[in-house]
This record gives C-alpha cells, structure tokens and sequence, in this order.
C-alpha cells in the first residue's frame, strides 16, 4: 500500500512537473513573441509588430499597455482611425501616457477631421514641453485652417481610373503619351516575394500609355502596362525614381544587395541612363551609407543639384532632406536643408520645379497626415513654405508629387481613399478657371478663305447658342449688338461649339474654354463663310 501510495504520489508530481514545464514553455513562447514585436517595432517593421500584438491582445499574459503598443503600430501604418480607438482603450487604464503618444494621438484625431479633440491633446503636448514652437504651429494651423480651403474651387484632385487594389506610390511623366509608375503591383513571377514591413509584395517599375479624356479637366485614360525596370532589378525595391536630361538620365532608389549590420538591405541612390529603350544602371550615389535608407530623390533638370531623403544622424527628427551638388570633384557631401525644411519627423518626397521645392511632410502644421507643402528658392535657401492647401492636401496622408513645366498639372500619391498603406495616384489641377464664367468678344465675318485680314467685317444683329457637345445641350443664348460684341455665360468646364444665326446664315463654330485662370477673357471669332456653309451640313450628318 505504502508503495502504491509512493508511485502515486511521484505520478502527481511528475504531471504537476511536466503541467508546469509546459506552462513555462508557453509563457517563454509567450515573452519571446513580445520581444519580437518590440524588436520589428523598433526597426520600424510596423506591419510585422501589429500582426504579432493584434494575436497577443486579450491573451492571458498580454502586457498592460497592450493598447498603446498597437495605437502606435496602427499610427505608423497610417491607419488612423484604429490609432485613435486604442489610444482610447490605453488612455482608460490610467497607465503612463508618453509625450510623445498625445502628440500621435492629436495627429491621429486631426487626421480622421476630429480637430476639437486634435486641438485638447495638442495643448496637452504644449502644456508639458511650452518650448515646443511645433505644438504651437499645430495649434494655430486648427484655429486657421479655412486658409487651407480658400483655393479648394481653383485646384482639383482626380482619382486615376489605373489605380488598384495595390499601392501606387508615384507616378512621373515618360514622355511620348506615356507615364512611369512606381506600384507594388506584384510582376508575373513563379515564386512571390513579399515585404514584411508592409505584408505586400515589392515595390517596381512600370509604364503606361496615356490619352486625355476630352470631356475632363484632368483625367487621363491609361492603357498597355508593362514592366520597365527589368534592367533595374534587385531582390527587393525600387522605390522611387527621378528623371533629368530630357528623359535620359534617372536616379532612383532600391535596396541594396547586402545586408547591413542590422539586417537589413536600405534602400540606396543609383543611377541610369537610358540606352535603346532601356534603362541601364550606370552608378552608385558616391554618398550611399548601408547604415541608413537614402531614398526618393529629385534631381534638377541639367543633373548638377540631387536631393533625397535620409534619417542621417544629424537629421532633425526622422527623415530629413539632403542636398548634394555635382562637382567636377563629384557629388559633394549631403547638406541638411535645415529647420525651414525638416521637423522633428519626417520629410519625404521632395521634388524640384524650377527655383521651388515640393515635398511631403507631418511635421510642419496641415490637415492631417502628411501634406504637400511648396518652398521658394531666396538668397540661395529654400524658404517662404506654404502648404498646398484642399483638395491637393487631404485629412490623410499625401507622399509623392510632380508638376509639369507651366507649373499647372500633375500627380500625386494619397492614400485618402482607403488609408494604410494603399496609396493611390491622384491627377491634379492648379489654378483652373472657376465656372460659371462670363466671356465676351466680337463676332467677324469674311466671305472667303483666302481673302486679306483688312477685309473682315463685324457681324452685328446675329443670335449665339452656346452647345455643351456632350449630349448636344443648349446651354445659353445671346445676341450681337450693332458692333458685333457679345457676352455669353459659360456654366462649367467642357468641349464646347457655338451656332451662330442671321440672315443668310446658319452655321458652327468651335468655342475653346481655357481649362486654366487667365485674365483676358475676350473672344475674336471669325466666321469664315465658305467654311461656314459646311459646318451646318457637317453636323447634320
């Protein structure tokens, strides 16, 4: 009995032994998965961070400030709605809520328009660091954000009917009717290659053939995609890129081709040329640092001045812009562009047009998120910052920009349609005229072709109707008076053609409305009667 009592007891405390072994191994599991997510956080792998503490919340053994860790990860991923629940949950515990957290949560609530509840947590920063001068240009920013919207009927953002599911990060002008895109759109390739930073595939190069819509003030059709950095290739990114010397030359960035110390493969300037249709890799930046991403370049048309984005260590605060200028020497050192420029966090996308930098950050103060914000070039600094204001800005996240050489349209990358990190390509206008819009002008009349100039004569006395050719719609009727002259109220932005009616005449003519603000609204139309005859004929075929 004593010895059955004996293997009893043994038997218990071995089930008890291998019971707390278990329980051991699991919470060390347990620990280890935290570490881990710390550590991804740490090297800004946000997206693998969330994943393992969205499977450790609510867990027995989950930290107490669980909430903040995701707030954080959800911040970072520009899912800010998610941020501003969790920093929610982590504000009712009563645990520390770090300075720096208010502030995130502030940009977090501006971000999804809650701008009473941004502005009580961004005095809660000022209260605690009153020498911030940052606090205070967020605070006024709210208190003054009707001066982002007064251009709103001037400028327009049009989402790009190519976009899809995956990111299209930035979009530039190929020339030729045709666009480069840098997407994360994944290749035709046997084995799939995923980013864990942003569980997606890798970032690369296309191109696509480009037509306008003619009844739109922006909008482009695209068609005929195809890979075209194929030359460009590395096991990873290709992440953003820059055009100069008339189309061939670029300087782009991509990861390198080995690991740095801390594991990582950084995203490095190269350069290429384009040779029969391709783009040939030609060198490395002579500055690159495995030590440090250096990414999304812009370069000045003649190739001499190179600016980029970098966490460098005397950055101010996250990634700041560098300057370097070509020498005969070579490319001299990066120069911080200094506190006109760069914040405490992150400045990003920069892109040059003529004496003007444009670039993207979230710490100079905006609508939320990043902004698009335009500096001019005075006395050799770039300075005079001004934000671009709704609907180039949104409440979300603006990154890459380019403007063409009149400085009036563009592309940009926003992920305001479905936040995180799935950006979108957005076709821009700037300046546009602003509808309805009064013309006025004179109606001449010549009887032939190829008649003198001197012989033209005003038509006076003869009716005007104004035809949207969208549906043939009469929009507006007027009249000329006994000189000729005539004003006439066009209702909005489209193609246009004007029928004109008199004696003896009945006939059209093609009305051109300028898409962007001019001052000198008036109109010569001639009406040319031999060609004239036609056109009624014409149109009725």
């Amino acid at each position: 009995m004593h010895h059955f009592i004996s293997i009893l007891t043994f038997l218990i405390v071995a089930m008890f032994s291998t019971d707390l072994v278990a329980r051991q191994s699991v919470f060390s599991a347990f620990n280890q998965s935290i570490a881990d997510a710390d550590k991804a956080f740490i090297a800004k792998n946000y997206n693998q961070a969330l994943s393992i503490y969205e499977h450790i919340e609510g867990k027995e053994g989950a930290p107490s400030n669980i909430a903040l860790r995701l707030a954080r990860s959800y911040f970072f991923t520009y899912q800010y709605e998610r941020a501003v629940e969790y920093y929610r949950h982590h504000e009712k515990t009563n645990l520390e809520f770090p300075t720096k957290d208010y502030f995130y949560f502030a940009e977090a609530l501006s971000s999804i328009g809650d701008t009473v509840e941004a502005l009580k947590y961004y005095h809660v920063c000022m209260d605690k660091n009153p020498d911030d001068e940052l606090f205070v240009q967020k605070i006024w920013r709210i208190n003054n954000l009707r001066y982002l919207y007064e251009d709103s009927v001037k400028n327009m953002a049009h989402y790009a009917s190519m976009n899809t599911n995956y990111s299209e990060l930035q979009m530039l002008p190929a020339g030729n009717k045709e666009v480069y895109l840098i997407s994360n759109h994944p290749e035709v390739e046997l084995i799939q290659k995923i980013d864990t930073k942003e569980n997606a595939p890798f970032y690369n190069l296309r191109k696509w053939s480009i037509y306008e819509d003619p009844f739109s003030i922006v909008a482009l059709n695209y068609e005929n995609p195809r890979p075209a950095g194929q030359s460009l290739r590395t096991a990873f990114h290709i992440s953003a890129m820059s055009i100069f010397n008339r189309g061939q030359d670029m300087v782009y960035a991509a990861s390198a081709n080995k690991k740095n110390e801390d594991g990582n493969y950084p995203l490095q300037l190269y350069f290429a040329q384009l040779k029969r249709g391709k783009w040939i890799k030609s060198a490395a930046f002579e500055h690159n640092n495995p030590n440090t991403d250096l990414t999304e370049p812009a370069i000045s048309d003649d190739g001499a001045t190179l600016i980029f984005s970098a966490n460098f260590t005397d950055a101010l605060g996250g990634k700041d812009l560098y300057k370097s200028v070509r020498t005969e020497e070579g490319w001299s050192e990066p120069e911080n562009l200094g506190n006109i420029i760069n914040t405490q966090t992150d400045e990003r996308y920069p892109f040059l047009h003529r004496s003007n930098l444009y670039f993207a950050s979230d710490g100079h103060p905006g609508l939320g998120g990043f902004d698009l914000y335009k500096a001019k070039m005075i006395d050799g600094r770039f300075q005079d910052l001004e934000n671009l204001g709704y609907p180039i800005n949104s409440t979300y996240d603006e990154l890459s920009f380019n403007i063409d050489s009149l400085g009036q349209q563009g592309f940009l990358s926003s992920n305001r349609k479905n936040q995180g990190f799935d950006f979108d390509i957005y076709e821009f206008a700037m300046d546009l005229q602003i509808y309805p819009l009064e013309v006025e002008g004179v109606v001449k009349f010549i009887e032939h072709n190829w008649m003198d100039s001197s012989e033209l004569k005003v038509l006076a006395n003869v009716q005007m109707e104004l035809i949207d050719r969208t549906g043939n719609v009469l929009k507006s009727i007027t009249k000329t008076d006994e000189f000729g002259k005539f004003k006439l109220k066009v209702p909005y932005f489209s193609k246009y053609k004007i029928r004109i009616k008199g004696d003896d005449l009945d006939g059209f003519v093609s009305f051109e409305v300028p898409k962007f603000a001019k001052q000198d609204l008036s109109y010569e139309i001639v009406v040319v009667n031999d060609d004239f005859k036609n056109s009624l004929r014409e149109e009725n075929e």
